[in-house]
């Protein structure tokens, strides 16, 4: 007999945008599929923990799954931590109910342990959900309690699932952006160093079907609504072309609906870029990280910011708008680097830049053991709190000045990234669709 399977969403982030709980609706998809009953709450869009009680009182459920997404803003300029949030959340759950719950999600994956410690709950599952949860559902209703308290599965291509996107929680997301998200593979073969996303999905890709990708987003359309999609994918352009595969099946599929996605700026064609707008590309987020060819080597990136002008230019003559995110304070940057990262920001035309300043370092990371060696961190310091690695060569003060100064009258260059949030929510309010940084393009023409 199944377990009635309560599913907690607990972020509360709308920087840039409101988010949907993509992995939950995978999750959703893997118990129904097991014979378990599963209800979602979503403390962002369905009412808080008012909400969440009466969510409690109504489905009595037999097991409880709380999916933390994000430890904290990771922005140094407004480092705003969410544990505490996420244990009053976990708090109020044990308080009113008494049924086991499991940990999840990107934040505990990262600190499974210091997490479980924390939040004092039964159990956590770091990897595969879709294959570990209906395993703990199974095992809890057949009376075996599991002696482990942090479940693990390897990296495995047997992980997709097909996904229940709940529709109460729909509404919201499309009431503030029109957006849903689909994921089209998971894993990151590259070593970014201050990347979690190896440590999250393994470093080997694991591809879904091109065929079901496109069959997922054509539902989205036809029967949630949603107007504009975005890939979730760590990077999309995969070297082995499975991004061309699915941009093909949406073709196919007779695909209208607009679409975003994460990109490394590297080895995409003008070829590519023309395939891909005809299947809805609408927009880029390009995963440029820093502005000069010093600290590019510095975080690991294995490209040149020459290659990232390249890319940018050959979406521009697209009319393809590109976001680029990019970093200062990383390793090795100084005066003269964070200069001349200036000048060339200044050479991506047709584009949004979103700077920040300093990285949060997470364990695990090859960014975790720069910040040690640099003297910056002793290595027991604790990392559930948000601490930022900046460069010994610059000082705080003087790259923030710098920044804020240099772009204190642009539209299109944003630091400090905060700050875009009201404009978005305004203007997600007033109906518009999709990320918007694109309005800000428009804006400077």
């Amino acid at each position: 007999m199944g377990l009635n399977c309560l599913l907690i969403s607990t972020n509360r982030v709308i920087i840039p945008y409101p988010v949907y709980p993509l992995g939950v609706a995978h999750l959703m998809g893997a118990l129904q599929a097991s014979g378990h009953r599963v209800s979602h709450y979503d403390i962002l869009a369905q009412g808080g923990l008012a909400g969440l009680s009466k969510r409690i009182k109504d489905f009595q459920p037999d097991l409880v799954g709380l999916s933390i997404r994000n430890l904290d803003t990771v922005d140094s300029t407004a480092p705003d931590a969410f544990v505490d949030q996420a244990r009053e959340i976990m708090d109020f759950v044990k308080a009113n109910q008494e049924a086991p719950v499991v940990l999840g999600g990107p934040a505990f994956s990262i600190m499974p342990e210091a997490m479980l410690d924390l939040l004092g709950a039964d159990y956590g599952v770091v990897g595969e959900g879709e294959l570990l949860l209906p395993w703990l559902a199974d095992e809890l209703a057949a009376g075996r309690r599991p002696q482990e308290k942090i479940l693990r599965s390897a990296p495995s291509g047997n992980c997709w699932r097909s996904t229940v996107y709940d529709p109460a929680t729909v509404g919201y997301y499309l009431g503030n952006g029109g957006m849903l998200n689909v994921q089209t593979k998971r894993g990151c073969p590259y070593r970014c160093s201050y990347c979690s996303y190896p440590t999250l999905e393994g470093r080997t890709y694991r591809f879904r079907d091109p065929a079901e990708v496109a069959a997922e987003v054509i539902r989205l359309t036809r029967e949630h609504g949603a107007r504009y999609i975005f890939f979730t994918d760590s990077v999309f352009n995969d070297v082995q072309g499975h991004y061309l595969e699915v941009a093909e099946a949406l073709i196919r599929a007779g695909n209208t609906t607009p679409w975003c996605a994460f990109f490394r700026p590297q080895r995409l064609t003008a070829e590519a870029f023309r395939l891909m707008k005809r299947a809805g590309l609408a927009a880029m987020e390009v995963g440029t990280d820093a502005a000069s060819d010093t600290t590019l080597k510095g975080l690991h990136k294995e490209f040149t910011f020459a290659e990232v002008k390249e890319i940018n230019d050959l979406a521009g003559e697209l009319d393809i708008p590109c976001a680029h995110f990019i970093i200062f304070g990383g390793p090795d940057e100084d005066a003269i680097t964070l200069a001349e990262g200036l000048a060339n920001v200044e050479q991506l035309t047709n584009s949004v830049v979103f700077a920040f300043s300093g990285i949060r370092v997470l364990p695990g990371t090859a960014m975790f053991e720069r910040a040690v060696e640099d003297g910056v961190m002793s290595r027991e310091q604790s990392l559930l709190a948000p601490f930022f690695y900046f460069s010994p060569k610059i000082s705080e003060e003087e790259l923030d000045r710098t920044l804020r100064n240099a772009w204190t009258t642009r539209f299109d260059r944003i630091y400090p990234a905060s700050r875009m949030q009201d404009r978005i929510t305004s203007l997600h309010q007033r109906g518009h669709i999709g990320p918007l940084w694109d309005m800000l393009i428009r804006r400077r023409r």
